[in-house]
């Protein structure tokens, strides 16, 4: 919604400015491309990983315009065998996954970012609604267990967007 407006809005100022370009010359502004959910742990390869795989098949089977991604403050080089066998047998692949580093760039691309026990409020600074779920339990420890507890966040939190109209 929020796309369409400022497309507009843009729109109206290039006819009251008296602006004429030909059709090549006028940037194409994507309004499918979803709302990035940044999810931020320590490694970017545990806790952030199962939150974005699962908020991603949420929202895919919503049909809502999210994508999320998941990043870390120390990352990993790849994903513990643990989290990658307990995915692996949720019907997730990982294979392909390499943790990567969360930037302030992350934080001005998102619609949302959520820190798992990460303080991250200054990099975060205003750039994106933030949200922290701390003290869950341990995914490495426990994995059904962590998992679980991440996922009924995750459904809590596509709920909360289902009901909202603004990505």
């Amino acid at each position: 919604m929020r796309t369409i407006a400022a497309q507009f809005a843009l729109v109206s100022l290039a006819l009251a400015l008296g602006i004429r370009a030909g059709a090549q010359s006028i940037p194409s502004i994507d309004t499918t491309a979803p709302a990035r959910v940044v999810f931020v742990c320590e490694h970017g390869s545990v806790k952030s990983l199962v939150a974005s795989v699962y908020f991603n098949r949420r929202a895919r089977e919503r049909g809502l315009p999210y994508r999320a991604v998941a990043r870390g403050i120390t990352p990993d080089p790849s994903v513990p065998p643990a989290v990658r066998e307990g995915l692996k047998a949720d019907g997730f692949q990982t294979s392909d996954f390499v943790p990567k580093l969360f930037e302030a760039s992350d934080a001005s691309e998102a619609a949302l970012v959520v820190s798992f026990d990460q303080d991250i409020t200054k990099i975060v600074d205003g750039r994106a609604r933030y949200q922290k779920w701390d003290d869950l339990p341990g995914v490495l420890a426990d994995y059904p267990r962590g998992r679980d507890a991440i996922v009924r966040q995750v459904d809590a939190l596509i709920g909360e967007l289902t009901h909202s109209d603004v990505p």
